[in-house]
């Protein structure tokens, strides 16, 4: 899987999380090219503008950062680090996990979006109980904000759910000048 435009964003986060979702719903009026797959990743090719394609690059096992070499422009490129507001364990390994080896092993300058996923859930009764079974409880604003916080490279964080246009025009938003702009 190698970088084929001038611009790369990279979506990470534990499976289910929701991240081929957000792709196929903020690439929803462009095409969106399958290049390849492995058991870790899945990568594809979208043209925003001009003819040469964006990579999007689905990382969604964390030992891909660390088996294989990636290829990080930090002025052109965009890492969005997604976990699910309905999994704390996902929101916990973003922190303890993905950010870190992402800046190991790929790069510690890019920029960042921190995307929690399923906000709609975050109110839901049976999510509340299912978690409150096990001691945990849906991840919170003031969590996310704290991680947000941690670090100057988080150019925004966002919550989505699956009914949330205004925050779905924000990622594309911030998608778009992260990649047009250069952030």
């Amino acid at each position: 899987m190698e970088a084929v435009g001038k611009h790369t964003l990279f979506i990470l986060g534990d499976r289910q999380v929701g991240k081929t979702t957000i792709i196929n719903r903020v690439f929803a009026n462009r095409e969106l090219i399958f290049a390849g797959a492995t058991d870790d990743a899945i990568e594809y090719h979208v043209y925003l503008q001009g003819p040469i394609p964006i990579k999007v690059l689905e990382i969604r096992n964390s030992a891909f950062l660390t088996e294989n070499e990636i290829e990080v422009d930090d002025q052109r490129d965009v890492v969005i680090f997604c976990y699910a507001i309905d999994d704390p364990e996902s929101f916990q390994h973003i922190a303890d996990r993905w950010i870190p080896l992402f800046e190991q092993h790929a790069n510690n300058a890019v920029t960042m979006i921190l995307l929690g996923n399923k906000k709609d859930l975050r109110y839901d009764p049976e999510v509340i109980n299912d978690l409150a079974a096990r001691g945990l409880q849906p991840v919170s604003v003031n969590q996310g904000n704290e991680l947000y916080c941690r670090y100057d490279r988080f150019y925004v964080f966002l919550e989505m759910g699956s009914h949330f246009i205004l925050e779905l025009n924000q990622l594309i938003d911030a998608i778009d000048n992260g990649f047009l702009n250069g952030l």
